[in-house]
């Protein structure tokens, strides 16, 4: 690919535009040949169509890189609203992004270091091993020997935020579930605020290795003299990520173990630490040979207070009750209904609320819940979910704490159904 990421407003815009108009001209091609063809071969012409657009939109977002392709990321974790074709083209980004050229590394060590990768590092492997989003990890050596990654990003990707998530929004606006798409994208950018500051990021990794009491959880240990705003050295971790390891096709019982240590890291995060990994990217999950758990990546770290922690242990609780009193207080506090409501739209909200607390509520209704044996445990969440879409109007200060958690408890809830495991959710803070 290309060496060079568009950084300019114009360049940018120009490598966008030409993203919408190749899948643009592959679906007016589509709509051409569709008159001649008969019902199997229009479906399967959609079918080409569809995955030719995806490979188009991947190949363009990883030319832009920055908060376009960590927005393709957190996207490809919404089944219910991307196509599946999109959605599997977009799972890319998690560890096969084309990395930036060897020239560019150097010059970026150079402008943070101010003297070259040679003086930093005992030996510095200027080929990354693994690209993202925001930036590129390489394999180094610390002048005491430590194996190291090194994460680098990409320049002026702080820069792009706004702009890159405007240019989404038009490539994706002809998709039918663009509305929903955008709120999304909205959601998104307040959170790449936050994660182009890797001083930020390592002491976010501290806390968690400091506070974190799991013996099952590896975190990297940072090393504060090579490290910048810009550049973030760790201890080196070793395993398989987590979509690699499935593949493997692990036994029932070691993908038990797994996905019960990464429940846990939720919950004594959000109840303990009062902070989550608000990330649950497959890529940021690495297993070791004895199925422990190494944990990357906290640019998106998520802090929550006492009050709102309290609240969503109320509401967890309350569950599959009928105590429609009990709900009313409880949204309001959390700011999901205000008192001034029509009662009508109040009477119709509570109502879907009350539904999804007994949908949720069956993962602690025994000691462990199987996800084998209840595949379409999301999907029926996702039906609720779509009816409460029409009072999105009526939610004018939503708490982020509550969308950030939301995403993130999902997020493992998912990859939980995909690995169809069964898993004690019950715990002592929520039951």
């Amino acid at each position: 690919m290309n060496d060079t990421i568009p950084k300019s407003k114009i360049t940018r815009t120009i490598s966008s535009s030409k993203i919408v108009v190749k899948m643009g001209t592959k679906h007016l091609g589509h709509l051409l040949k569709k008159p001649f063809l008969s019902k199997e071969k229009q479906i399967l012409s959609q079918e080409k169509k569809d995955i030719e657009n995806a490979q188009i939109l991947f190949k363009g977002l990883s030319m832009l890189r920055g908060t376009a392709l960590k927005a393709a990321q957190m996207l490809s974790f919404e089944s219910d609203i991307i196509p599946e074709s999109i959605r599997k083209e977009l799972e890319k980004s998690y560890n096969q992004v084309p990395p930036i050229n060897r020239a560019l590394v150097r010059k970026i060590i150079i402008n943070n270091f101010n003297t070259p990768p040679e003086n930093v590092f005992k030996s510095f492997d200027s080929k990354a091993f693994a690209a993202a989003s925001l930036g590129q990890v390489h394999f180094a050596k610390s002048k005491k020997g430590e194996d190291l990654a090194v994460k680098i990003q990409y320049p002026d990707i702080s820069k792009t935020i706004s702009n890159d998530i405007r240019l989404l929004k038009t490539i994706l606006r002809p998709m039918p579930e663009y509305g929903i798409i955008k709120i999304a994208l909205e959601e998104i950018e307040a959170v790449l605020l936050n994660e182009t500051d890797y001083e930020k990021e390592g002491q976010n990794i501290e806390f968690f290795r400091k506070n974190l009491k799991n013996d099952q959880v590896i975190i990297p240990r940072t090393y504060p003299d090579l490290m910048t705003e810009n550049v973030l050295s760790m201890s080196c971790m070793k395993g398989q990520i987590l979509t690699e390891w499935l593949a493997m096709q692990p036994g029932q019982e070691s993908k038990t173990h797994v996905a019960q240590i990464m429940h846990d890291i939720f919950v004594e995060g959000f109840y303990e630490l009062k902070q989550i990994h608000a990330d649950p990217n497959p890529g940021n999950f690495l297993v070791t040979d004895d199925l422990k758990i190494c944990l990357l990546d906290f640019g998106c770290v998520r802090e929550f207070d006492e009050k709102f922690i309290h609240l969503y242990q109320r509401l967890i609780r309350i569950g599959s009750s009928k105590d429609k009193e009990a709900y009313v207080d409880l949204l309001t506090q959390m700011k999901l209904m205000t008192p001034e409501l029509d009662k009508h739209v109040k009477d119709q909200m509570v109502e879907l609320f009350m539904q999804m607390g007994d949908w949720f509520s069956q993962l602690f209704k025994e000691e462990e819940f199987d996800f084998g044996a209840n595949p379409d445990f999301m999907e029926r969440g996702k039906k609720i979910g779509h009816q409460m879409h029409q009072f999105r109007k009526h939610i004018h200060n939503i708490t982020p704490e509550f969308v950030f958690l939301d995403r993130t408890r999902y997020g493992l809830i998912k990859l939980f159904e995909k690995m169809k495991v069964k898993i004690k959710i019950q715990n002592k803070y929520e039951h």
